[in-house]
């Protein structure tokens, strides 16, 4: 069932798209009955109609885009019946978003010639008046410019920042590996390899401008080269593959350039960008974002599982499933808040980051390798997840319990050589990147210490809570855990202490933590909604599924 919004939404945008279909009727007719002196201002009549139409919508917009959310309240409800339709029929959920795609097409058409047949309408006003005067000039200009503008903004150019661009000469050891998936998979060839800074892998369909052409890239993240061996590596490319000839990467391509399209236009109207874009496009971008990112999320868990098959065909599942482990244990370090690597406390940049971050991860390793594979093994994933988590993944291959040894150091000599040299360029391209805003982004830092240095017990709870932000911020959970607990204890009223303690505790796996965060809803309700987050997530984190449902039942 559709919300309020699209209800309100879908009425006025049919009302303007009816109105442009039945003046191309009209205009046919006049032409097979060679009525040609009343084209000009039926054009012109057309064009007032359908623009009076899209200030309304506009207007409509600004008046439900500031009012309640509470209008609608159904979208939980409506994105877990398509994620269900996704499961079901991933073919119905690819129909609906090619409709959304032709929508965004005619939307686009129809803005444009409304303020065409605006302008003729103006002109044709202007003649048969002999009201010819500046005003009207600049008018017919500044709508002439609005359609100028209105193709600009539609004009997108995709890049990957920070990226390098391989070639098969310097590395054959990594193409000999891209090529034997290629090859095992018939999939269609790769135009570029590309690394980025992330530990991501995947493959994308840059399509550039209008979306017109385009070509299938695969990107490698760095930090995954480091970890996984030539034959993991491969299993994760045929994964990715897969994505390809499913047709995934180009219905992912379609809806990630048009959502790149209309938040940078939402972006620019946020930071003052001119009206024209408010009244033309701003109402029909923040709609359209909201449709474009349920489809693209609620069809992601089931492509991934989907592609995951793919692999079983050609390789051992063994080898995959090893690899998606590293690449999750790799996640886990990254969001380590006990990583002992703090960058900021440097003077410059680092001219060495990467080699400073891996030289972290395996001294971590040893110590916290058994906790992240726990936690990884335990956790379930979120219906808003983008990916299974790791448990349903292998229970979809047919791995039940997952007991393979991990082996960070299984790469051959070759290609080790390969992903060092890479290493290093990344890191020349890291510091060269960061070096000319090492200030801005290391200053909050230095003020985070002059906080704990000139730091004096007080009762004023800002700056108590400034304290113990600013030691969370540096990595000082455990000093910050024992100082709000101590609040706390001082305080049995200080509903913030409370949240922050059950903010580590739940951080640490604690479980008592959320003793904590629900006597801070008690204490203050505005707590109630990121509390229930923190505690969600501590239970998909331990796989606690009905323990979350218990939840939202009391919730409700």
């Amino acid at each position: 069932m559709k919300s309020r919004k699209e209800i309100i939404f879908d009425t006025l945008f049919g009302f303007i798209f009816l109105t442009n279909l039945v003046s191309i009727v009209v205009l046919v007719f006049m032409v097979l009955n060679k009525n040609y002196e009343s084209i000009l201002p039926t054009i012109g009549n057309f064009g007032f109609l359908e623009f009076a139409l899209i200030i309304i919508t506009a207007v409509a917009w600004l008046i439900i885009d500031t009012s309640s959310s509470n209008l609608f309240d159904d979208e939980h409800e409506k994105f877990k019946k398509m994620t269900l339709l996704s499961k079901e029929n991933l073919y119905n959920v690819r129909k609906k978003i090619g409709a959304l795609c032709t929508y965004e097409k005619l939307y686009i058409v129809v803005t444009i010639t409304s303020v065409i047949s605006l302008i003729i309408g103006i002109m044709n006003f202007a003649l048969k008046t002999d009201f010819m005067t500046g005003g009207f000039g600049l008018i017919t200009l500044g709508l002439i410019g609005s359609v100028i503008i209105i193709l600009k903004s539609l004009y997108i150019k995709l890049e990957s920042p920070n990226e390098v661009t391989i070639n098969r000469e310097e590395y054959p050891q990594l193409f000999k590996v891209i090529d034997s998936a290629i090859e095992m998979t018939k999939a269609p060839k790769l135009d570029e390899i590309c690394i980025l800074d992330d530990e991501n892998i995947g493959v994308i369909c840059l399509l550039n401008g209008f979306g017109a052409n385009g070509k299938n890239v695969l990107v490698i993240g760095i930090k995954a080269l480091k970890v996984l061996s030539e034959e993991e590596l491969k299993a994760v490319i045929i994964h990715e593959l897969a994505h390809i000839y499913n047709d995934d990467t180009k219905v992912s391509s379609k809806i990630s350039r048009r959502l790149t399209r209309w938040n940078e236009i939402v972006y620019r109207v946020d930071e003052g960008d001119n009206i024209i874009k408010m009244i033309l496009l701003l109402p029909f971008a923040k709609f359209y974002i909201e449709k474009l990112e349920r489809y693209l999320d609620a069809m992601s868990q089931t492509k991934e599982l989907l592609a995951d098959k793919e692999v079983s065909k050609y390789m051992s599942v063994e080898i995959y499933a090893k690899a998606t482990m590293k690449l999750e244990i790799m996640e886990k370090f990254l969001a380590n808040p006990y990583s002992k690597l703090e960058i900021r406390s440097s003077d410059e940049a680092l001219k060495n980051y990467f080699t400073t971050l891996f030289e972290d991860f395996e001294s971590e390793l040893p110590n916290r390798k058994e906790q992240w594979m726990n936690q990884i093994k335990k956790r379930i994933s979120s219906i808003y997840d983008t990916h299974p988590s790791f448990k349903e993944r292998m229970e979809a291959l047919g791995i039940e319990d997952f007991n393979y040894d991990i082996n960070f150091n299984d790469q051959s000599d070759d290609y080790k050589k390969e992903i060092d040299t890479l290493i290093e360029i990344k890191n020349k391209q890291w510091y060269k990147y960061w070096s000319d805003q090492w200030e801005e982004i290391t200053k909050e830092y230095k003020e985070q210490l002059e906080i704990i240095k000139n730091y004096k017990d007080t009762d004023d709870i800002e700056k108590i809570i400034e304290y113990g932000e600013a030691l969370e911020d540096l990595g000082e959970y455990e000093k910050a855990l024992d100082f709000y607990k101590n609040i706390a204890s001082k305080d049995k009223e200080c509903a913030i202490a409370m949240y922050k303690v059950g903010q580590i505790m739940l951080m640490n796996n604690d479980e008592e933590g959320i003793e904590f965060i629900e006597k801070s809803v008690e204490l203050d309700g505005s707590f109630f909604i990121s509390a229930m987050g923190i505690i969600t997530e501590y239970f998909l984190d331990n796989g606690m599924k009905e323990k979350i449902d218990e939840m939202y039942e009391g919730a409700n």
